[in-house]
């Protein structure tokens, strides 16, 4: 009696033509099954995956800059300032937290500040009388930012690895999450005017349909390419320019010169409510 060939069988699609060609994104995923063996690389390809993905979404759904909170203050003392707590977002889609307010002294920005203001006038001291009689330095601009950062913690016992010759030794298990502040005496390097420039067509617009504008500014490669730029300059979130004077008190403190701002979904979408009324109302 013949046996039947489970190979006989049609298979699905065996007669239907092939579809569109299959094109790999860098992106991979781990796809495990029972009886694998696991080994540290994979977990850290599962965390990169996760935090890719978190990341991206944040960079280029919602941009960089401050998401809440995050005001300079003046503080108590010399040439110190303080920063609220807050969140922001850098422009490769970190989320930087400050759970708490921080203390920051300017004195090393101000005095480079000033030594390079003296350097520019051609003279050692960039120091003038002022009105009270006294000789102080004339106040300087010194600029805030705030960029992401990170270190390894909680060391433990690692078992030999091929990588490390098969000695055992300590190894972090920990990643903690954190920032720095840098306070420069030079100013930030601007961020790429892809928004500001839409705003200005938007200002000017008036017979180009609303819907064609935005879809060349969402086709346009300068918004999806802006954390390639961002990657080269290790770019941080700027948070406020600080005028003070050297060896002595803050002056003046501009929270909106330099910062970024992200602003929440529903929010964006009233201001745009609000902006096309009243550019009815104009016409």
């Amino acid at each position: 009696m013949p046996t039947h060939d489970p190979t006989d069988r049609p298979r699905p699609h065996e007669h239907e033509p092939p579809g569109p060609a299959f094109h790999p994104s860098p992106v991979t995923r781990n796809r495990y099954f029972y009886g694998m063996l696991l080994e540290a690389q994979d977990m850290t390809e599962e965390q990169q995956f996760h935090l890719g993905s978190a990341r991206r979404h944040l960079a280029e759904l919602h941009g960089c800059g401050t998401a809440a909170g995050l005001r300079v203050d003046a503080a108590e003392g010399c040439e110190a300032v303080l920063v609220r707590r807050g969140v922001a977002i850098d422009c490769l889609g970190r989320e930087i937290r400050v759970e708490k307010d921080v203390r920051v002294s300017l004195r090393d920005a101000a005095a480079r500040a000033l030594s390079r203001r003296a350097e520019r006038l051609g003279r050692e001291d960039a120091r003038a009388p002022s009105r009270a009689g006294r000789c102080d330095p004339e106040p300087v601009e010194v600029y805030l930012s705030l960029c992401y950062d990170e270190a390894p913690e909680r060391p433990v016992q690692a078992l030999g690895a091929p990588e490390g010759g098969c000695a055992p030794a300590c190894a972090s298990s920990r990643v903690r999450h954190g920032f720095r502040i840098d306070v420069s005496a030079d100013p930030p390097e601007p961020e790429p005017g892809a928004v500001g420039r839409l705003l200005d067509r938007l200002h000017r617009c008036e017979r180009e349909r609303l819907d064609a504008l935005l879809c060349d500014f969402i086709l346009d490669e300068a918004p999806a390419h802006a954390a390639a730029g961002c990657r080269e300059r290790h770019g941080c979130a700027g948070l406020a320019r600080v005028r003070v004077v050297p060896g002595g008190e803050v002056l003046d403190i501009d929270n909106c010169a330099i910062r970024p701002l992200l602003l929440p979904t529903a929010l964006a979408a009233g201001l745009a409510r609000h902006a096309l009324h009243l550019a009815r109302r104009g016409r």
